[in-house]
């Protein structure tokens, strides 16, 4: 469901026509992929082969469980505090929702990484000297015949 979110919103932020067509075709794509995986597992669970979550069978107190059924808010405002998944009985009848104004855990930024120049990363070199390093890395490939 994210990728058609974001991908929704990026589309309203370009006037490009042709990068317009290509989010038009990835959100209609996440159309079918939310479909299907509703229907898949309706289906699942109708046969009696699969319960939420899946896969049912991964003993769940081998999850961390404490954050099993938060909803952490990374939105603006905390009007998805009101939303059933924030708040009440979950789905799967396991657990309770409950509701997070952004992260419960906390963690230590690693240090900058330095990317592959081909993946055009952000690093503190000039870009011409990004550009040659790409094509070093670039170079036996380019020149297999």
């Amino acid at each position: 469901m994210q990728a058609r979110l974001q991908a929704a919103r990026l589309y309203h932020m370009t006037d490009d026509k042709g990068v317009r067509d290509l989010l038009s075709f990835l959100i209609a794509r996440e159309t079918m992929h939310q479909n299907q995986w509703i229907a898949a597992a309706a289906e699942l669970r109708a046969e009696g082969l699969e319960e939420l979550p899946v896969p049912s069978n991964f003993p769940q107190k081998l999850e961390h469980s404490e954050v099993a059924y938060q909803y952490l808010n990374f939105s603006d405002g905390k009007l998805a505090a009101e939303g059933s998944w924030a708040s009440g009985p979950t789905p799967d009848g396991n657990g309770q929702f409950s509701y997070h104004d952004g992260p419960t855990t906390r963690a230590p930024m690693p240090p900058p990484t330095n990317p592959d120049p081909r993946l055009y990363g952000t690093t503190p070199e000039p870009n011409v000297v990004e550009k040659v390093k790409a094509t070093v890395k670039d170079w036996p490939a380019s020149t297999a015949g």
